[in-house]
């Protein structure tokens, strides 16, 4: 799928549907959320997963009247309390202790409890879009196919006239987009 019609279907789902967008690196998928996070006036949280471990998804563990719980982290809380596009970006190249940790929230749209024991859940307008890189040439974990399901899947193919809109929109050097334009097969190397 191109960016232009990746945008505009990802705007239009509904908020409870998780997107995983799969493409290779550097072709602006982190990118692309902010312009999907931008055209639904929502503001992105981005998780990079290879950095995390599972008490950064969990939360550690806290003592309250001789009870121990999860405390939520501030992402996730601030995910709950107020409706964002939650960029889980790099997922297939998290530990499998992390990717587990989002199975509750991809599937449940929740994560723990509060310290009643009720679910601690999304913002019912909070957006899960996750990527991944793919392809033999990467270092990724394989992902789990249960995993995999819980996902709207896309697989992102950026087009020449996409990358020349987003430069022309970003202003870059016109003799640079010349360049693409009039040199195609530089434009992007297949590894």
């Amino acid at each position: 799928m191109d960016i232009k019609t990746f945008v505009q279907v990802i705007s239009k789902l509904p908020p409870q549907i998780a997107v995983l967008a799969k493409g290779p690196t550097g072709i602006g998928k982190s990118h692309i959320v902010h312009q999907i996070g931008d055209n639904l006036k929502l503001p992105v949280i981005d998780r990079r997963l290879s950095q995390m471990t599972e008490g950064d998804i969990i939360g550690l563990p806290e003592l309250t009247d001789g009870v121990t719980r999860f405390a939520p982290v501030d992402w996730f809380l601030r995910a709950c309390n107020e409706p964002v596009v939650l960029m889980l970006d790099e997922l297939n190249r998290s530990m499998p202790g992390v990717m587990q940790a989002f199975f509750q929230i991809v599937l449940d749209r929740e994560l723990g409890n509060d310290k009643d024991g009720n679910p601690v859940r999304l913002h019912p307008e909070t957006r899960v879009i996750a990527a991944v890189n793919h392809g033999s040439e990467y270092d990724v974990n394989d992902m789990d196919p249960a995993l995999l399901r819980r996902f709207w899947v896309a697989d992102i193919e950026p087009t020449i006239n996409d990358w020349l809109e987003w430069a022309s929109a970003n202003k870059l050097d016109s003799v640079l987009t010349d360049f693409v334009r009039q040199n195609p097969a530089h434009w992007r190397v297949d590894p």
